[in-house]
């Protein structure tokens, strides 16, 4: 008795036009659309305001969020697709990074000799070295190296009426200067608010008063300046870290002040050692 053999299963090598011939469909839609806007001339239609409108919403949905550790893109938080745009948004600067702990103490003193010569050119000019007899400009911000960086430190008495915590008016001019200095650096900071010990006779607390004197000067680096609100953070400690005597009038002026600090991560030498 003879077995007829099993005829084999046909295999279709043509599969691909499927998803081929959908992705033709749409391409076709998206140009039928976009040639229905154009036809409706420089003044939209009820009909094209709601497609441009659905279009927009579309493209501009929030991304999932990343783990900060895996973010290789800007370090501000977009939105959508389309921010850090070019032309379209504030590029930040490049900052350097720290491949060994002597590379990251040159950094800092390259950056810091920097940022004090800058100072000095754009806050006091010619008087910065005063002709014998003239004092020159008062010294109102200094440059200062600290344990994980280095700061600026501002004299409060200039930015600051007594007990005060808006900027005066006329200190707005150097509060730009120095905040174009520290967009130029690009480096996250911190503002911090002190007082002296002499308890505050208005409103507010010595407390409230120099956190709300480090939200103000930051308000107007966002605002004004410009300076991206993801690098700024604010601190108010009020007289707990002087830095003289508060025996004295002149050491009580040295201890109401605004420091702005530049700090310089170790999380930036992760891969030292590999």
């Amino acid at each position: 008795m003879s077995i007829k053999a099993k005829c084999p299963e046909f295999e279709n090598h043509e599969r691909w036009i499927i998803p081929y011939a959908d992705m033709l469909t749409m391409l076709f839609a998206l140009f039928v659309v976009l040639y229905a806007l154009k036809q409706g001339g420089s003044t939209p239609t009820e009909v094209n305001k709601v497609v441009v409108a659905s279009v927009a919403d579309a493209l501009n949905m929030p991304l999932p969020e990343i783990p900060i550790d895996r973010k290789v893109a800007p370090a501000q938080q977009g939105m959508g697709i389309f921010d850090n745009f070019k032309g379209d948004q504030l590029r930040e600067p490049i900052t350097q990074k720290f491949p060994s702990g002597a590379h990251r103490a040159k950094v800092i003193e390259a950056e810091m000799n920097r940022t004090r010569l800058l100072v000095e050119e754009r806050l006091y000019g010619p008087n910065k070295n005063p002709e014998k007899g003239d004092k020159g400009l008062e010294r109102i911000v200094s440059v200062e190296k600290t344990s994980t960086g280095f700061k600026l430190q501002l004299a409060a008495r200039h930015f600051f009426e007594s007990g005060e915590y808006q900027m005066r008016r006329g200190a707005l001019k150097e509060m730009e200067q120095v905040s174009q200095i520290l967009m130029e650096l690009g480096r996250p900071i911190v503002i911090e608010g002190h007082t002296d010990n002499v308890p505050s006779a208005g409103q507010y607390s010595n407390w409230e008063i120099s956190a709300l004197r480090a939200a103000s000067v930051a308000k107007y680096m966002i605002k004004t300046a410009g300076y991206p609100s993801t690098k700024i953070a604010i601190a108010g400690y009020a007289d707990l870290h002087p830095v003289a005597q508060n025996t004295s009038e002149a050491g009580r002026g040295m201890n109401r002040r605004i420091e702005i600090h530049i700090n310089y991560a170790q999380d930036n030498q992760s891969e030292e050692g590999q």
